[in-house]
């Protein structure tokens, strides 16, 4: 029993305090919002981890790589897998769609004005500034990214002249991960009071009019989640990849379901890969970029509006050309939306362009992107982990795990 806690007490108090944060939040309801202050703290600590943690950490890991076309071989494997697993995600809500009628019943108010339907839909723009300081806010991380490779490339070129730069870059990394363990020793506090404030918010919108596509939508989330995650680790590393991936997992998706946050995730995330025994130079840059643009869980959710929305305004929504366009659209929403400048309202934008849906339905599609936040943020951010063990998988061979392992305990031993 000792083993067993000292394994996984970390993971026991936070799941512990989420637990009671959401007995206060479901007891207090709205008034739970007092607790903001408290979980703001611990939010805006992680968020001040994240910017000089992709840069210190995606700097050294690329700058180390003495083969360039290692970088380009895990680019390609990231996009193409960005695709890929988006579009599997999609079919796990669409077939329940296709018998379940998620709006049978319901009597919406759609005479909501649309009060804001700004959104930049600059796609090229997520990848640049304007200015260099712009770079380092969270609000640009797809920018910082791809500044800092290119800034990695010229280390490289630099030769020894710049060697001394990748050292500073790993001891400020070293530096960083130790600041990150010690905000998450108020993570219980933080975690728990953002529950609090989740439940106490949205608790009662699972019982109304959406109760039967919130519910429809929490039970397809977590069959992906078991089944996804598994999938991962296993095609990875086998049984130890899975093993390692569970075990590791807890305080990355707890993190999530709380904050409803990819960036303040991004932290604990990288941590979990380090753990698990993904290389630096994949790990480093994997997570980042899948914070960004590998959006699994999202795309759930677009496909569950879709469907939503089909039904409320009289639509077949199970016909060959809705189920493709809306899985199309899925995909491309929830890669773009996390990335572009101002994209609050680009799922939104796609979904009534391409179905001709009327704009008052955006006030329904914002409620249930809301409610559903929380569950899709955990499985964006811990799918980012378990796909970089996949690109690992298929960069470095099939004993990468093992090689990685020992080059970790060779430089502990340092």
């Amino acid at each position: 029993m000792k083993k067993v806690w000292d394994s996984y007490k970390s993971s026991i108090i936070l799941l512990g305090a989420m637990v009671l944060g959401g007995v206060v939040g479901f007891f207090w309801g709205e008034g739970a919002s007092v607790l903001q202050p408290l979980a703001d703290i611990f939010l805006n600590l992680l968020y001040c981890c994240v910017v000089p943690l992709i840069f210190c950490s995606l700097t050294a890991a690329i700058a180390k790589m003495t083969d360039l076309s290692k970088l380009r071989k895990i680019l390609i494997y990231f996009l193409i897998g960005t695709f890929v697993t988006g579009i599997i995600s999609c079919l796990f809500m669409v077939v329940p769609c296709l018998f379940i009628d998620t709006a049978a019943g319901v009597q919406l108010d759609l005479t909501q004005d649309v009060e804001d339907l700004s959104s930049s839909m600059n796609i090229l723009g997520m990848f640049t500034v304007s200015d260099f300081p712009s770079l380092f806010s969270r609000s640009n991380l797809m920018a910082l990214i791809v500044f800092t490779i290119i800034f990695s490339i010229a280390i490289i070129m630099g030769g020894e002249k710049t060697k001394p730069i990748v050292k500073a870059m790993d001891a400020l990394t070293e530096a960083i991960v130790k600041v990150i363990n010690i905000v998450m020793k108020i993570a219980p506090l933080g975690l728990g009071c953002y529950f609090a404030i989740l439940i106490g918010q949205y608790g009662s919108e699972v019982v109304g009019p959406l109760g039967k596509a919130i519910v429809l939508y929490l039970v397809v989330i977590l069959i992906y989640f078991a089944v996804s995650q598994t999938a991962y680790a296993y095609i990875a590393a086998g049984s130890e990849g899975v093993r390692r991936w569970w075990k590791t997992c807890v305080p990355p998706a707890l993190t999530a379901l709380g904050t409803c946050s990819s960036a303040a995730t991004l932290p604990i995330n990288m941590r979990q890969a380090k753990e698990i025994g993904v290389p630096d130079e994949i790990a480093d840059l994997v997570v980042p970029l899948g914070a960004n643009l590998h959006k699994d869980g999202a795309c759930i959710i677009q496909i569950i509006k879709v469907a939503f929305l089909c039904s409320v305004f009289g639509m077949q929504y199970a016909t060959f050309e809705n189920i493709l366009l809306s899985i199309f659209v899925a995909v491309i929403a929830s890669i773009v939306m996390g990335g572009i400048p101002a994209g609050g309202y680009v799922a939104e934008i796609f979904i009534i362009s391409a179905f001709g849906f009327p704009t008052v339905s955006i006030p329904i599609m914002v409620l249930i992107g809301t409610i559903t936040d929380a569950p899709a943020t955990v499985v964006n951010v811990t799918g980012d982990t378990g796909f970089a063990m996949v690109i690992a998988r298929l960069v470095e061979g099939k004993d990468w795990l093992k090689k990685s392992l020992a080059k970790k305990a060779e430089k502990a031993a340092e």
